[in-house]
């Protein structure tokens, strides 16, 4: 029940206990106290009187009554009229001073209770709102105020949390870039150190050392290269660009590209009457190759990858499972999508993490579940867009 229904009843039940009792006491009065109850038998008794007194002094008192009588008889009507009026205009009154005395504490009270509610409701959104102009030193400006200082101090805090998140993005993001360059370059410079070292003593062989030394560290230097596009691609990952598309049709196109994977076998299930989505194909093929990808090294090259899709039609949301019979992980799921997270020795811990991020641009969830000794599942939901069928 509202504050606003709750403050008309108490209106209306206080009319109620004041003009009732109001008007029932104007009636009894009008009629009893003030001798207005129309009484013939009177009239005639002190007609009688008047006829059959036969002292003068007593008739003319008699007389006297009859005349007074008759003239409060007169004005009985205009005098009941007079009353009742009067309560009327009273009762009007007291409904009016009433209505208005609730309307009035009804909007004072309510008018902050509702601009509170507003402001809640757009700070559970995220925004940091402040309530303005309400005019008022009880219980409910007070209200208004402790919300406005702790709408304040969120702000401020979720201030120093993004500048606290960006500092250690930015920390993160250095230890590992300065943790997957390290790797190449340690071989690079052994493999520079070699050749002048054989260089100087003049070996016979030196051509043949110096093939086999740059293509090492060419080989390095690609996976610097490698290691460069994956941190730039996490950072400038673009929009997907949608078009209608058969998700069926992708995943057989990368089972294709596996298909002659020595000691990888991959078995799918796929629902035929899944309907078309608004997807960017391109970038649904690099999130199945990503992980197909991390279920081959999970594998050490040598397993089987199960690839299943079905569709709720009442929820209208596909569903895509890629899993795999490795050794399963050793570390909680989840922690797979975080950037510059590996289990592995080399990588840079990007794969999973561009994956999710392409995912939820599609308006999806991807969820990785496990169990050691009976490997890893990843479970992709994406919605159908309104115009996909």
């Amino acid at each position: 029940m509202s504050i606003r229904f709750k403050f008309i009843i108490i209106n209306f039940v206080i009319i109620i206990i004041t003009v009732i009792p109001l008007s029932l006491f104007t009636l009894r009065t009008t009629e009893f106290k003030l001798g207005m109850k129309n009484i013939p038998e009177i009239e005639k008794a002190i007609e009688n009187a008047v006829i059959h007194t036969p002292e003068e002094a007593e008739k003319e008192r008699a007389i006297e009554a009859l005349r007074k009588y008759r003239q409060m008889m007169a004005l009985k009507r205009p005098l009941k009229r007079e009353f009742i009026i009067f309560t009327i205009l009273l009762s009007l009154f007291i409904i009016i001073f009433s209505t208005a005395l609730t309307i009035l504490v009804t909007v004072r009270v309510t008018t902050p209770l509702k601009k509170l509610e507003d402001a809640a409701k757009r700070l559970s959104r995220g925004d940091f709102p402040r309530i303005e102009r309400v005019r008022s030193s009880d219980e409910v400006g007070s209200l208004v105020d402790t919300f406005n200082s702790m709408s304040a101090a969120l702000e401020e805090s979720k201030k120093r949390l993004r500048i606290a998140e960006r500092e250690a993005a930015w920390k993160d993001a250095a230890r590992a870039v300065s943790h997957e360059i390290r790797n190449p370059l340690t071989p690079i410079r052994l493999a520079t150190e070699r050749l002048r070292e054989k260089a100087r003593k003049g070996k016979e062989n030196i051509d043949e050392v110096i093939f086999n030394t740059t293509g090492m560290i060419l080989e390095e230097i690609e996976n610097l290269d490698s290691i460069a596009r994956s941190f730039s691609e996490f950072a400038k990952l673009p929009m997907p660009r949608k078009k209608k598309d058969d998700v069926n049709k992708i995943i057989k196109e990368v089972i294709f590209l596996y298909s002659e994977y020595e000691g990888i076998k991959i078995k799918s299930a796929l629902d035929e009457n899944i309907p078309e989505f608004f997807i960017d194909r391109d970038r649904i093929k690099e999130v199945l190759i990503n992980i197909i990808k991390n279920s081959i090294e999970a594998m050490d090259g040598r397993g089987v990858i199960w690839i299943a899709t079905g569709f709720d039609d009442k929820n209208k949301r596909l569903t895509l499972s890629i899993k795999d019979n490795g050794s399963g992980l050793t570390v909680d799921p989840s922690l797979v999508f975080i950037p510059h997270f590996t289990t592995k020795e080399r990588g840079s811990g990007l794969g999973l993490a561009i994956s999710k991020r392409i995912i939820e641009a599609h308006n999806g969830t991807i969820v990785a579940r496990s169990k050691k000794g009976e490997g890893t599942e990843f479970i992709i939901t994406l919605p159908l867009d309104k115009g996909s069928r």
